[in-house]
């Protein structure tokens, strides 16, 4: 065995110690390292917490501000679809009659549209008035109205024939129409004058929303859906009562029919027997309308259009709401 000299293995520890001593460092400097990126990792997550949460508290803010300003659309919305006419004359009682409307407009399905008009005080009393409805049997209004305006021009008389089989008479139809609100007699009257004739000429003489979106099919005209609005039906009636929308021997006649009106489902299940109603009824499964004159004990008159719509079969569904509405009108008319 080969001597090896004392320094020599002293030598040879020093070197192995001075190794060791190399790579402890280099290993605290590798975990030195590892922790500064760690810290380093700690502060940009929690600075990137708080940036996220300043950003949430900004936009929590944002869709606060986007809320409230939605909710005032919605108001608006609300407002626009509930339309109502309040003047500085309105009464007390025309303001419960107006508040009572909006109620009801808030607790029954689909839209409820109002005027009444006092004639006596000129008081408007109105809710929705210009809301479209589709018309029902409404429309039977204007096509008496082209009828006897072609009466006054001596186009036609009240005893011309319209069926040569029965021999009845323009008078017969016009008073099936009216007062039992026949289909068939108001049709054969409509295409007499022709439909898109009796559409031109409402909206001619300022019926502008009362339409029966006619069209012509290979030259046929055809009717769509009948529509009018609380306002227009009220107009006519009206003009009717004041003598300037026919002649007065013609206004006459139509009055009458109102007042021979047999069908009562609607308004007169709420209206007290002390009063009259000269009127005209119109009823769908989806909507259900009664508009006329009524006339209290002291002789004072008063137009009043109501119109419904968004009911199921309104014939029995909507007898609650137009007792509830009779009524509030009589409530109105105990005031005056």
């Amino acid at each position: 065995m080969r001597y090896k000299p004392k320094w020599t293995l002293t030598g040879v520890v020093i070197v192995k110690q001075r190794k060791r001593r190399r790579r402890l460092k280099k290993k605290v400097k590798i975990v030195l390292a590892i922790i500064g990126v760690f810290i380093l990792t700690l502060v940009w997550i929690t600075t990137a917490n708080k940036e996220e949460e300043e950003e949430m508290k900004t936009n929590t803010a944002t869709e606060e501000v986007e809320t409230e300003s939605e909710k005032g659309t919605d108001v608006e919305v609300t407002e626009k679809e509930e339309e109502v006419e309040k003047t500085d004359e309105t009464t007390e009682a025309g303001q419960a009659l107006m508040d009572k409307t909006l109620e009801m407009n808030a607790s029954y399905p689909g839209n409820i549209g109002l005027v009444l008009l006092n004639k006596a005080t000129d008081e408007k009393i109105e809710v929705n008035a210009d809301t479209v409805f589709t018309s029902a049997s409404l429309y039977k209004l204007y096509v008496t109205y082209a009828v006897l305006t072609e009466v006054d021009k001596g186009n036609l008389s009240l005893d011309t024939t319209i069926n040569d089989q029965t021999m009845a008479t323009i008078d017969d139809y016009l008073r099936e129409t009216i007062t039992v609100s026949s289909n068939q007699t108001a049709i054969a009257l409509a295409n007499r004058l022709g439909w898109d004739v009796i559409e031109k000429f409402a909206q001619e003489n300022g019926f502008t929303e009362t339409t029966f979106n006619t069209s012509n099919e290979n030259g046929v005209i055809l009717r769509g859906t009948l529509q009018t609005t609380p306002s227009n039906v009220a107009d006519l009636l009206n003009r009717l009562m004041d003598g300037t929308l026919l002649s007065k021997t013609s206004s006459d006649y139509f009055m009458g029919l109102l007042v021979d009106q047999q069908l009562v489902y609607a308004l007169n299940t709420g209206l007290s027997d002390e009063v009259s109603f000269a009127h005209k009824t119109g009823v769908l499964d989806s909507v259900s309308h009664d508009a006329g004159i009524i006339t209290d004990s002291d002789g004072q008159d008063y137009i009043v259009v109501v119109m419904s719509d968004g009911w199921t079969y309104a014939y029995d569904e909507a007898t609650p709401f137009f007792i509830e509405m009779g009524q509030s009108i009589m409530d109105y008319l105990s005031a005056q």
